[in-house]
């Protein structure tokens, strides 16, 4: 006769479980568990019934994960942690881990808002040969005041058992390679005005362009410029109209000696006052 039902873990050698005896039919039992009692872990589950002489006979069951804690999210800046409030030049290098104990886990989103703009985008992502995650580069623009115009990257996790999590930390950015302009004043005029010089009136002036290696940058360029989404125009530049929120590809020749770059830029329509912001990148140099 049955004397008792239980769910052993074969892995730590213990009793989970002992069954409830839901019914009886000669000698045809039923007995009923709850899962739900068993903690968060991985176990190797087996069936032990042992009868009136306490004589027993075992049964695998199955394996199983409880996972009930949700993935942990961690931040990361060349190498080191990243802490709130810090500053950040270049989002290639932040990367972002995910953790946890019992489940596989990954990022299933990445967000990135605030900034002179009040940007909210959602950002692509790749996945590191060593399980980190590195944010795709979107068009930003730099805090222009390291106080005020912060981003904050939004990171959601999910692990294999459905537990969600989500980390967020707030940072100033700036280009890795950034240069400042001072502010253009210019008139209200579509058309490029020189001063009594010759000299263009408003112009955009990068000093020498380096390439990787430490040589000078020479020849055509490829250039993107971006202007804001708020900006209160368009503007022109080497004869391409580029709207607020518009990003439009133009080529600057630098010369054959790598000269100080010098270009001509100027409202895109006339009469309307404002201030428009942009920026300028060069995704690589020839």
């Amino acid at each position: 006769m049955l004397s008792k039902l239980e769910i052993l873990d074969t892995i730590s050698n213990t009793v989970l479980l002992t069954g409830t005896k839901a019914a009886m039919s000669g000698e045809d039992y039923t007995y009923a568990f709850d899962l739900s009692a068993i903690p968060e872990g991985k176990y190797d589950l087996t069936f032990r019934a042992t009868d009136t002489f306490n004589n027993s006979s075992q049964l695998p069951f199955r394996s199983l994960i409880i996972d009930n804690s949700p993935p942990s999210i961690s931040f990361s800046y060349e190498g080191k942690p990243l802490l709130s409030e810090s500053t950040v030049y270049g989002l290639e290098n932040i990367s972002v881990a995910v953790s946890d104990a019992l489940s596989k886990s990954k990022i299933s989103q990445m967000v990135l808002q605030g900034g002179p703009a009040s940007d909210d985008v959602e950002l692509g992502f790749t996945h590191n040969t060593d399980g980190s995650y590195t944010p795709l580069y979107p068009r930003l623009f730099p805090s222009l005041d390291e106080k005020t115009d912060k981003y904050t990257l939004v990171v959601k996790a999910i692990d294999d058992a459905g537990n969600e999590s989500s980390k967020s930390i707030r940072f100033a950015y700036y280009p890795k390679n950034l240069i400042v302009l001072d502010k253009l004043n210019t008139l209200a005029v579509n058309k490029p005005l020189n001063l009594s010089s010759g000299e263009p009136l408003a112009v955009l002036k990068a000093s020498q362009l380096r390439r990787n290696d430490g040589s000078l940058a020479k020849g055509v360029q490829t250039a993107l410029i971006t202007v804001r989404g708020d900006s209160a125009f368009p503007i022109s530049v080497i004869g391409n109209l580029v709207s607020p929120g518009e990003t439009k590809e133009i080529q600057i020749d630098l010369g054959s000696v790598g000269n100080d770059v010098v270009v001509p830029i100027f409202p895109g329509v006339s009469g309307v006052v404002g201030a428009s912001g942009f920026i300028v990148e060069f995704p690589q140099l020839k």
